[in-house]
Order: structure tokens, then C-alpha cells, then sequence
């Protein structure tokens, strides 16, 4: 195998694929980073731990003698990206079964594992069910995703629920428990109802890999795992097991108070909040709100480092207009910031002290956020 590629792109390849590899070394196969070369295709590479798995074709290379070559993922990544921006020929030599790189009137070499034991990824049968455009999904990641839980007794909660609904509604959501964020989408297709979950892992390498446009990323089905395609990139990964609760039956119906509020004071008061550590027998950082008729005051206290007490003003109110309440202050922010890039003001929905808030951009309907309150001593 022997071919040329400019360091960018080299680079760009290697950083969508590598990730998908193993760090452990218990199947050293599994940490390898797979690139084939041929005269139709060009550089394909695949990298996967067989829980996640990425490929990904480019005809920028200049094919000299075909063949593949399965090395380290990890070092072949950091090596490439700090190779300098000039023309690297990539050559395999079987007498001493290591890939020499060569850039410039400079050298190196990688060693290299036997690429024959290296697993197929199951793509060939695989279904499409559906597409998105790429910006919808990644939004709707981008707004989900945090909501997870990391670790879980029920791994449902560690993942990302897509829940294709009649009318041809699909709604990405994830949640821990103690809150939950969800996405609503129309399709443009008609699909049959059903779902299924991602890991979060998964959903963190879309992240990566999809563009801020239009163009579809299709979404297809292949034995136990879910497939995520476009143009000359495959992501394919396993799917969780197991019933996602009916997460809709957290969602309050109704409320005692609705609340509109500064987005980006609200955001920069939960900042301050939360460098307050937390000493109390939750051991959760919490901000405590007290909202008024036009006021709220925010108060976050620790017993051995301090206090800060905050009031935001221009607050509209409607409904009951004496409201305490607290929130856990990260799970809070976090909302806080994903909306602060879209809306002035944040519309905060309560139903009681201790029953779920819901908080959205008052503009649009295609995105809510369920935080549970917690319970506090005054």
C-alpha cells in the first residue's frame, strides 16, 4: 500500500474516525485505526470498539499501490495532526510490518497490527428508516444530550430516546430523572411509529461529525444497531436496551405561575451561584428564588464560605405572585445557557413549590425543559 494525501485532510479524516477505536488495550485490534486504499474508492478508514463504529471515504489521496494497513488509532491521530501542512506519502512495508510516513525530508514510522482479524462493521443489510437535516439533529442533541444521565441502575436514562410519534412527529429526548429535555420535530416523510435509544457516547460523536446545513443525515437499522449516514461518512452504534418510561407523564399540564425573565441576567446570576459551595445535608448546589410581583430575589448560602443574595428586576409574573422555590443550580443553568444564544427572555412555568418547573424560549413550541425542584430547609 503506498498513496499521498495533504496533512489537512489526513488530519481532518483521522480526527472524525479515531475516536471510535478502543483505549483499552485488552483487543489491541480494537484500538487500531483501519485505512484501505484502491483505485475506485480512494482512502476509506474505520475505526470501532464494536459498541461504536465510524467510517469514512475520500478521493483526496493519490492512489500509488493499493492495499490496508490497521495501526494504532490514537497515536497515528496525534502524530498527524502535528505533522506540518505539506504533501505525506504513507507507505506500508510487510518485510517489517511498519507504515513509514514521510513529510518533507522528514521521516517516521508506526507499527503496524494484521489487519485480517480486523471486524467488519454490519452495514450491508442495512434499512433506512428516516432522514433529518443535519442542523435539526444536531440542535436537538446539542438540547437533549446534557440531560442524561452518566451513570444509571436503569441504562435507559443514560441514553437518548427517538420517539417517532403518529402524524410523523419525532421527539429526542433524555433525562436523569430529575429533569428532561425534550425536542420536537416534524418529518417530512411518513413513518410508522417506534423508537429506539442511543448512547450518549453515540450522540457526542454526531455532534462532531454533522454540519450546520440542510443536507439529510439518514437514518437506517442494521441487526442490533442504528446507523447514521451521509454522503462517504457511516456512524454506526449499538442501541440501548430496554422500555423508556413514559416520559410525557412528567410534563406538568398545568401551572400556578407563569414567568417571563431575563435570559441573560438570569444566566449570569446562576453563574455566581455556583461558585458557592454546597454544605448542606443535600450536598447539591442549589440557589433558592423567591419570586415576586416584579421582582425575584435569588439567595445561595454556604455555612462555611459565605452568602449572595441577588434580586433581578423587570420580572413579569402572572398567576400566584409569591412563589419560594429552589433548583439544583447546574441543572438550572444548563438550560439557561443552551437558550441564552436564542431568546431575551426565558418563559419559566411552576406548579407549586416542590411540583416541576417547565422553562422554554416563550418564541417557540418545539422545546421544553422539565427541572424538579428541590426540597430545602429555609
Amino acid at each position: 500500500m503506498k498513496f499521498t494525501i495533504e496533512k489537512k485532510d489526513l488530519a481532518a479524516l483521522t480526527s472524525l474516525v479515531y475516536r471510535a477505536a478502543a483505549n483499552k488495550q485488552t483487543v489491541p485490534i480494537l484500538s487500531g485505526l483501519l485505512l484501505q486504499v484502491n483505485t475506485d474508492k480512494g482512502l476509506t478508514m474505520t475505526a470501532t470498539d464494536m459498541e461504536i463504529g465510524i467510517r469514512v471515504i475520500s478521493d483526496k489521496i493519490e492512489v500509488l499501490e493499493e492495499g490496508s494497513v490497521l495501526v494504532n488509532a490514537h497515536y497515528f491521530n496525534d502524530l498527524i495532526k502535528v505533522l506540518p501542512d505539506t504533501s505525506i506519502s504513507l507507505v506500508l512495508n510487510k518485510e517489517t510490518s511498519r507504515l513509514d510516513i514521510n513529510y518533507g525530508r522528514s521521516s517516521g514510522f508506526i507499527n503496524t497490527y494484521r489487519d485480517y482479524e480486523y471486524p467488519e462493521l454490519p452495514i450491508k443489510d442495512m434499512e433506512t428508516k428516516f432522514s433529518l437535516p443535519q442542523e435539526v439533529l444536531k440542535e436537538a442533541l446539542k438540547k437533549t444530550v446534557f440531560a442524561a444521565s452518566l451513570t444509571h441502575f436503569r441504562q435507559v436514562f443514560t441514553g437518548i430516546l427517538f420517539d417517532i410519534r403518529e402524524g410523523n412527529i419525532i421527539k429526542i429526548v433524555a433525562s436523569d430523572t430529575h429533569r428532561l429535555a425534550c425536542y420536537t420535530f416534524a418529518l417530512e416523510t411518513s413513518v410508522n411509529p417506534f423508537n429506539f435509544i442511543i448512547p450518549t457516547r453515540t450522540a457526542n460523536e454526531l455532534l462532531r461529525i454533522l454540519d450546520d446545513n440542510q443536507e439529510p443525515i439518514n437514518i437506517a437499522f442494521s441487526e442490533n444497531n442504528v446507523v447514521f449516514h451521509k454522503d462517504n461518512l457511516v456512524l454506526l452504534s449499538r442501541l440501548i436496551e430496554g422500555q423508556y418510561p413514559n416520559y410525557e407523564q412528567v410534563i406538568p399540564g398545568s401551572f400556578n405561575t407563569s414567568l417571563e425573565i431575563k435570559t441573560s441576567i438570569l444566566a449570569n446570576s446562576l453563574e455566581r451561584a455556583r461558585i458557592m459551595p454546597s454544605d448542606d445535608k443535600l450536598k447539591i448546589q442549589h440557589a433558592k428564588f423567591n419570586f415576586r410581583e416584579k421582582e425575584a430575589l435569588v439567595n445561595t448560602y454556604s455555612e462555611m464560605m459565605g452568602e449572595i443574595e441577588e434580586i433581578i428586576e423587570d420580572l413579569n409574573i402572572k398567576g400566584d405572585t409569591e412563589v419560594k422555590i429552589a433548583f439544583n443550580t447546574n441543572y438550572f443553568l444548563d438550560v439557561v445557557k443552551i437558550l441564552a444564544g436564542e431568546c431575551e427572555e426565558l418563559s419559566i412555568n411552576l406548579s407549586g413549590t416542590l411540583g416541576p418547573a417547565l422553562i422554554r424560549n416563550p418564541q417557540k413550541e418545539n422545546y421544553i425543559y422539565v427541572l424538579v425542584p428541590l426540597r430545602v430547609s429555609n
